[in-house]
């Protein structure tokens, strides 16, 4: 009820202010001392509840003209923030269909039309609009954003790079980061392929990237995977270390890469000892479950129990932990007890506060798995693990 008459109280602001601005440049010229019967409709209309057929009464008032052309644009960009895009396209093309409009209005228009059309998900008719204005001199940056925003939805990485060089020129702001990443998305792209020449172009994408951004993580990891790839496994090793040693945030990311390049060097107790010597950096849990059943088997039940008994106590067992503690029980190498029910369900009881593991810095976009760009405000290398009270999958998007 309160937002009902919230709303209301709203449209009679609008449409009154709007009334009286048409009414200096039209009505007043007609009859100055009458009041339109469309306006006591679009009234009537309101207090109805029925605000859709308020606007289109009250812009039926209103002759699309120089003086009145602001006022089309206005209540266009009204309808698409209400969500009714094919309203707004729909006033915003009718405005545009003027061979009398002002060039600089005109312009300002289809620019509202093409955030129509990217409100709508026409991506294709955004970009081609935002394409033809960014060319005409003295065009803003903000046209430039719309365009990279269009390029990273559609994964168009190279002509994303293009036209955020150019926003870069124009602002003055540096988005070294942001080509980075997608210099990266390129390499991984052509690292997916494996062959000779995707590989080749992997290595001049990921040297771009780092020539961004020399301290990228993300592409000092595909460095490690390119080596991988080529079966340069000590090369891979090293790489995948250094991002271990100097990269912590981002370690759980490579732990299974370094499993199995310890395998095909032929290296699985150097792995493990590795996993083992490690525990006081406090991710023994993590890395503990990294491990399959041949290396869990080198493991002391004892040392399992306290393992597990040391991150009930911090509350940072995950649900995949939870499934292998519940297995060991199963296999006898924990004891089922009261101690063991009274870990499961102070488990169970985290996991039904929150299940997530990964947010974003920026907005708050809780997630499971871990992006290089954020879906929900897309802004790049804002998300981060978290290490409490949070759970985790075993497989992470890059």
């Amino acid at each position: 009820m309160y937002i009902a008459i919230s709303t209301i109280i709203f449209f009679i602001i609008l449409i009154s202010g709007l009334l009286f601005y048409i009414s200096i440049k039209s009505f007043y010229k007609k009859n100055s001392n009458s009041i339109p019967l469309e306006y006591l409709q679009s009234m009537n209309y309101l207090l109805s509840d029925e605000h859709g057929k308020a606007l289109d009464t009250f812009m039926s008032m209103i002759d699309v003209n120089q003086d009145t052309a602001e006022t089309h644009i206005i209540l266009g960009n009204l309808f698409r923030n209400r969500g009714e895009v094919d309203r707004a396209i729909r006033i915003h093309q009718n405005l545009i269909a003027r061979p009398e409009l002002d060039p600089e209005i005109r312009k300002e228009c289809s620019i509202e039309l093409a955030k129509d059309y990217l409100k709508a998900g026409f991506l294709d008719r955004a970009e081609s609009i935002f394409s033809k204005i960014s060319k005409e001199v003295g065009s803003s940056a903000q046209v430039l954003i719309y365009l990279k925003e269009i390029y990273e939805s559609e994964k168009e990485w190279q002509k994303a790079i293009d036209v955020t060089t150019q926003i870069q020129s124009k602002t003055n702001e540096d988005y070294s980061d942001i080509i980075s990443h997608y210099y990266c998305e390129l390499a991984e792209s052509e690292l997916s392929l494996l062959d000779k020449n995707s590989k080749e172009k992997t290595k001049k994408y990921i040297g771009k990237a780092l020539n961004y951004n020399k301290n990228s993580a993300r592409a000092l990891i595909l460095l490690g995977d390119l080596s991988y790839e080529n079966e340069n496994f000590a090369d891979a090793l090293n790489k995948y270390m250094h991002i271990y040693e100097n990269y912590s945030q981002y370690s759980y990311l490579i732990l299974e890469k370094l499993k199995n390049t310890y395998e095909k060097l032929n290296s699985k107790e150097s792995f493990f000892t590795f996993m083992k010597n490690i525990s006081s950096m406090g991710n023994q849990m993590e890395l503990y479950s990294s491990l399959n059943k041949e290396y869990s088997n080198s493991i002391s039940n004892n040392e399992i129990t306290n393992l597990y008994e040391e991150e009930f106590k911090k509350d940072k067992i995950t649900l995949s932990q939870l499934s292998e503690y519940l297995d060991l029980i199963y296999q006898n190498k924990i004891a089922f007890d009261n101690n063991s029910l009274r870990n499961i369900k102070r488990c169970i009881d985290s996991f039904t506060k929150k299940d997530t593991s990964h947010k974003c810095d920026n907005c708050g976009f809780n997630s499971i798995k871990h992006y290089w760009q954020c879906p929900s405000c897309h802004q790049w290398s804002t998300i981060k693990k978290q290490h409490q009270n949070k759970s985790k999958t075993d497989h992470y998007v890059v």
